[in-house]
């Protein structure tokens, strides 16, 4: 894969940085810029941490010259997005606590940068600052203000991450003992899940709300977050590394069109999700409406209306690409469990009822399919779109006006211009048009017996609803060539889970934009095995004998049966990689392989059918995993490339023949571990989780999940303990004890 310009979180110029939709209303409005540095640093340090200094340049990104003028560009910039405006007292308050993160981040920085310092006062700095954030942090997640405190609440989880991962590296000069050292590193990775969830919990909360008011609203705040907010959860988890690349593969979308209010989040997770994505592993080459209008006697125009658009990838007119299920034939047994759909064909097909008496328009109407074909030119994708249309007063007329780059798709049939509405995201380009249902139920058909795909059909056709796909520029090298080209010049490759050569049946689309990928793909219950593969091929000059890691990013609710293998396949050669039977695990877990080269795997750059496989075998009835992407990385080698420099301790990863067994084997008096039956009581504004067996009991009006069997019942605002038994019981300041039975009862301060 191409080393493509584009890439939200890279170490580029600043004008390369996606500021907004340019249209007459900016969708993303270019203040979010505020956020752009603190990224590039992030980029920066993800390929090579300053010991001892990390947390201070983060710091100074996020509070630039000690002011606190960024998260305050932040917090105006959503308010105006998102027309929500925090309350004078609660903004006095955020303001309050910058200035403390401010005041005690410059102590403990200048502290330590003195040539000469006592380490047991740099350890209580330290700490002082660690127990601040973790204290304050509940202060940013703000009930009924969600849309606004997810983009504060992410900077400051962000900067609470970089601060531990600073202890972990340079503790020992700070007074920590390596038993300290382990309690850092236990935090960490207990607040890269902890802080995802509840990044999570805002997120799905507004969104749910948005969902409910309009769709054109809650598209707009999803762009928001998949620019400014979901790359840095992945950063999270990837400030454990050192030699890795941080790349946002998160499409926007732009709605034209009638506002479609009343959507509940399994319309949005079961299939308009889905709907939008188009064929998720392909690119567009050409888009046609089918649309239709009517005439009375003297010709006059009274309405028209789009009926749907079918998009063709890669110049395929018959019906491919993958939205719910990669395979074209039926199941071997009838399988209703999943509210997923299986297979959709390309054109978006409206069905009449039977007797066809609910037909929106007349029997007079004429029928026409407009086409745009890719332009000839060297970069063959789509980059802008003028799409706009206009409704005349007595609900009498619809006009459209639809443009591709330089091509007119459809004129507007009705008197009058419309203006301009260009649709434009600097270093994206268009991979997915749609068509959106407007307040039609959903239906699927479950037939599985009798169907060789499962169809999304609705109850009658419907109208005036575009929605466009914009995706960022790093991914078309793989939409152009349908493979991953790897280079000697590169460290570091993202390959997104939905970048895949093939992919087994009984596969399903997931929504998650936390991994800042366009999905992931859910494996669910076969005896076949579940499989991905991914092609690849290597440049002319690749040196197939450098040493690399693939690491993986995988979820797994329950004990895979067999668990995941990784190989690598090329004309019949096989190599297993690694393999690990897990235990059941809510959160994402990363397996990295053993160090390999390309001449290891017999690949070549003659190669021309060389894949990665990721595959499960013989996962039961009830079980289900998640693949979200692949990275390959150079392996660490003269002090440099990958290395995991935040291990998953206290868990033991011990070695078997081509295999790991990852297990929770330690002395250590605490656990990491966001799993299963995770229980807070508490009775504030929102919840986190988003997964099934999501338990909520609360006086609240919402409910998200994001882990198997997650309980939260609560009266207070916010706990800060995240193992199991962990009793708190307080009314002031914070905590700091993160073991097992844990119990603390105070009324004291710190």
């Amino acid at each position: 894969m191409e080393n493509n310009s584009f890439n939200v979180l890279a170490n580029n110029n600043m004008s390369s940085f996606p500021l907004f939709n340019s249209k007459i209303e900016p969708s993303i409005a270019p203040a979010l810029i505020a956020v752009a540095p603190i990224a590039k640093y992030l980029a920066t340090a993800l390929a090579k941490w300053a010991l001892k200094q990390g947390f201070a340049k983060l710091k100074s990104e996020i509070f630039p010259g000690n002011e606190t003028a960024t998260m305050e560009k932040v917090r105006l910039e959503v308010q105006t997005i998102l027309n929500q405006t925090l309350q004078t007292d609660r903004v006095a308050t955020l303001k309050a606590e910058y200035e403390g993160f401010i005041h005690l981040g410059k102590v403990f920085t200048d502290y330590v940068s003195q040539s000469t310092f006592t380490p047991a006062t740099a350890k209580t700095h330290f700490l002082n600052m660690s127990n601040l954030l973790i204290q304050r942090l509940p202060q940013f997640e703000i009930a009924g203000y969600e849309g606004v405190s997810i983009s504060l609440f992410t900077q400051m989880c962000t900067l609470h991450l970089g601060l531990l991962k600073d202890g972990i590296l340079a503790g020992s000069d700070w007074g920590f003992t390596p038993e300290d050292k382990d309690s850092l590193i236990c935090q960490f990775n207990r607040y890269v899940n902890e802080y995802n969830t509840r990044m999570m919990g805002l997120y799905s909360i507004e969104f749910g709300r948005l969902l409910a008011k309009n769709l054109n609203e809650a598209l707009n705040f999803r762009n928001m977050c998949s620019l400014y907010v979901f790359p840095f959860s992945e950063a999270w988890y990837l400030l454990r590394y050192e030699g890795t690349k941080l790349e946002n593969t998160l499409s926007l979308w732009n709605f034209v069109g009638e506002d479609i209010g009343g959507i509940l989040h399994n319309d949005w997770k079961g299939a308009l999700y889905k709907l939008l994505m188009g064929a998720t592993n392909q690119r567009l080459a050409n888009v046609r409406f089918n649309y239709s209008y009517f005439s009375d006697t003297q010709g006059t125009i009274h309405r028209e209306n789009i009926l749907g658009a079918h998009p063709t990838y890669n110049g395929e007119q018959t019906p491919t690409g993958w939205i719910g299920n990669g395979r074209l034939g039926r199941f071997s047994a009838p399988y209703s469990n999943e509210l997923e759909i299986t297979k959709v064909e390309q054109e978006i097909t409206y069905n009449n009822k039977g007797d066809h008496s609910n037909s929106i328009v007349p029997a007079n109407t004429r029928n026409e399919i407009l086409t745009a074909t890719v332009p000839i030119t060297a970069d063959p994708f789509f980059k802008t779109a003028d799409i706009n249309w206009r409704y005349f007063s007595q609900g009498l007329y619809y006009g459209w006006n639809i443009k591709f780059d330089d091509r007119v798709i459809l004129n507007s049939r009705v008197p009058g211009g419309i203006p301009s509405n260009r649709l434009e995201y600097d270093g994206y380009y268009i991979r997915a048009v749609s068509a959106c249902p407007r307040n039609v139920p959903l239906s699927y058909n479950h037939n599985y017996l009798t169907l060789t795909y499962n169809r999304l059909e609705y109850d009658a056709p419907t109208t005036q609803n575009i929605i466009v796909g914009f995706s960022p520029n790093n991914t078309k090298s793989f939409y152009a060539r349908n493979s991953h080209y790897l280079s000697a010049t590169n460290d570091a490759y993202v390959i997104p889970a939905l970048q895949f050569a093939t992919v087994s049946d009984r596969s399903f689309l997931e929504d998650t934009p936390d991994q800042a990928t366009d999905g992931s793909i859910k494996f669910t219950e076969t005896v076949l095995g579940n499989e991905a593969k991914y092609s690849i091929r290597l440049n002319t000059g690749f040196n197939t004998a450098t040493r690399y890691r693939l690491v993986i990013r995988f979820k797994a609710t329950a004990r895979l049966a067999a668990g995941i293998r990784v190989r690598s396949q090329n004309s019949g050669n096989n190599r297993l990689l690694g393999g690990i039977p897990v235990e059941g695990n809510s959160g994402w877990v990363d397996y990295i392989t053993d160090s390999f080269t390309f001449n290891d795997l017999g690949i070549t750059t003659a190669s021309t059918n060389a894949f990665f496989s990721i595959d499960s075998d013989g996962v039961n009835a009830s079980q289900q995993w998640y693949l979200s992407k692949l990275i390959l990385v150079k392996d660490f080698v003269n002090n440099s490339g990958f290395r995991n420099q935040v291990p998953l301790a206290p868990y033991v990863i011990a070695r078997c023949p081509n295999t790991f067994f990852v297990s929770n084997n330690t002395s250590s008096g605490y656990e990491q571990g966001y799993n299963d039956n995770y229980n807070q009581n508490t009775s504030s504004g929102y919840e986190q989780g988003y997964n099934d067996n999501y338990n909520q009991n609360t006086s609240s009006g919402y409910e998200q999940g994001y882990n198997d069997n997650y309980n939260q019942n609560t009266s207070s605002g916010y706990e800060q303990g995240y193992n199991d038994n962990y009793n708190q019981n307080t009314s002031s300041g914070y905590e700091q004890g993160y073991n097992d039975n844990y119990n603390q009862n105070t009324s004291s301060g710190v």
